[in-house]
């Protein structure tokens, strides 16, 4: 199997090649986007947990840059679908391309709306009971979901380098990392329900969207994981 992919990706001459291997680099590229974002957000929410003078500061400036990012995603978005309408890549692979492109856009806007959120959230309800949860249940998850993406990310850049068997050892350990994170899911929102009575309406909703939208990410980034899967599997046997 893995001499079909290797075969793919470096031998064929036909130009869609390069349309197919600039699809790759760019979503590459974008999935990078993701990974300072999920970084920053994971700074936005050390500072949120401070909670000192300059946290607010910090806070709204990391979803600025956050902001930044996605923008700089969107176009990366354009600039891709602008070659596929143009057949830059074949027919064959143009609609799961599509379908990875999303997704992966998928993943960047989630996490730009996670700031949006958590600047919301620390400047609406910065209480004891929401500081526990971001410095708890909402880092871990975040902080699986950068490894989750590493891992997309080193996917992406050895297509053209490893056996197929290999990749999907890969995609099964962001399979793993997923499950992980809806086992935190279930906690956390066994932990909010319990204490809902302690809590404000806004404090609670504001816990709630966090969870599902570090979820969803990871959601995202396993679903790109496995159509990459299915992308290579269709080249050879």
């Amino acid at each position: 199997m893995s001499r079909f992919i290797k075969d793919f990706w470096s031998r064929i001459l036909s130009p869609l090649y390069v349309g197919e291997k600039e699809f790759l680099g760019r979503l590459a590229t974008h999935v990078e986007l993701s990974q300072r974002a999920l970084s920053i957000l994971e700074e936005m929410v050390l500072s949120a947990v401070e909670n000192n003078s300059i946290s607010k500061t910090k806070v709204s400036e990391g979803m600025r840059e956050i902001a930044a990012l996605e923008r700089e995603g969107d176009e990366i978005v354009r600039q891709v679908n602008d070659s596929v309408l143009k057949g830059a890549v074949p027919i064959t692979t143009a609609s799961i391309m599509d379908a990875i492109l999303n997704k992966s856009d998928d993943i960047l806007d989630g996490i730009h709306v996670l700031s949006r959120e958590l600047r919301r959230t620390y400047y609406l309800c910065n209480t004891e009971p929401v500081r526990k949860f971001l410095s708890e249940e909402f880092l871990e998850m975040l902080r699986i979901g950068k490894e989750a993406l590493k891992v997309l990310l080193d996917i992406l850049n050895s297509l053209d380098k490893r056996s197929f068997a290999d990749i999907r050892v890969m995609v099964m350990g962001i399979q793993k990392l997923e499950e992980e994170v809806d086992d935190i899911k279930d906690s956390a929102l066994d932990k909010l329900y319990a204490s809902a009575k302690e809590l404000t309406y806004v404090e609670f909703m504001s816990v709630m969207s966090l969870i599902f939208g570090i979820d969803d990410v990871l959601d995202s980034i396993k679903d790109i994981a496995y159509m990459l899967l299915t992308l290579v599997s269709t080249y050879g046997a």
